[in-house]
């Protein structure tokens, strides 16, 4: 998935399991984060991609101060969901991801990682289902964090069928922060709080993140010498020799 466009939020992560391994991660992860949560494959372009069947994703970067920067530090941590389940869904969850809320969708991180102090393991998120009704998703969503109802609830479980989930921390969506996106690169490989990708599929990623970003690098470096172009040439109409 490209996630081309989205929406970031700057959250605070709170730690809710207090004993044992998940006490400890939980620990480890509490304190500020920022979010982007976004389309999977259309731009937003005034709220028409909403229109199509899509994934939606959400990308948590677990932040080591309060600065709102794009550039990850040496103790951050990024992990990456969408609403999909399982990797081998992804064409199925197209057909069942609500696309016009983000917080009306549970989202995966779908591959393994090897977590410090607790092992082979697995990551979710499950939104509370706040009551929003009007509007595209970003401006549901901009309501229900103004209310205090963005939330998204971490979860891990062991790798294995028929493993429980287990909660973790609350992430609570406080405002929109404006971020140059562009140089925003969520990767899964920046495992500061001890999250590492774990197998073959994961490591894979680490060439597909890097080319997804220098992508967005040069649509962006694209879109801004068209727009150059475009009032060059109006300046021209303007102001004929």
């Amino acid at each position: 998935m490209f996630h081309p466009d989205g929406v970031v939020y700057r959250a605070a992560v709170r730690s809710i399991a207090v004993e044992g391994e998940v006490g400890a991660l939980s620990q480890r992860l509490a304190g500020p984060a920022l979010v982007r949560l976004s389309g999977g494959i259309w731009r937003w372009r005034g709220g028409r991609g909403e229109r199509r069947p899509d994934l939606l994703g959400v990308s948590v970067r677990f932040r080591s101060s309060e600065q709102i920067t794009p550039a990850a530090s040496a103790g951050d941590q990024d992990l990456l969901f969408v609403s999909a389940r399982y990797l081998a869904l992804i064409a199925f969850g197209f057909l069942t991801t609500n696309r016009h809320d983000f917080l009306r969708n549970d989202y995966y991180a779908q591959l393994p990682f090897e977590v410090a102090g607790f092992g082979r393991a697995e990551f979710r998120l499950i939104p509370l289902r706040a009551v929003t009704t009007e509007g595209n998703r970003v401006e549901r969503l901009e309501r229900a964090a103004a209310e205090g109802l963005a939330l998204l609830r971490l979860e891990v479980r062991r790798r294995g069928a028929f493993r429980q989930w287990m909660a973790v921390a609350d992430i609570v969506l406080e405002a929109p922060v404006a971020v140059d996106q562009n140089a925003l690169c969520f990767d899964p490989f920046h495992t500061g709080r001890g999250i590492v990708p774990s197998g073959l599929l994961q490591a894979t990623r680490l060439a597909t993140y890097t080319a997804g970003y220098l992508g967005r690098r040069l649509a962006a470096r694209g879109r801004g010498a068209r727009a150059r172009g475009a009032s060059g040439a109006r300046g021209e109409q303007r102001w004929p020799s």
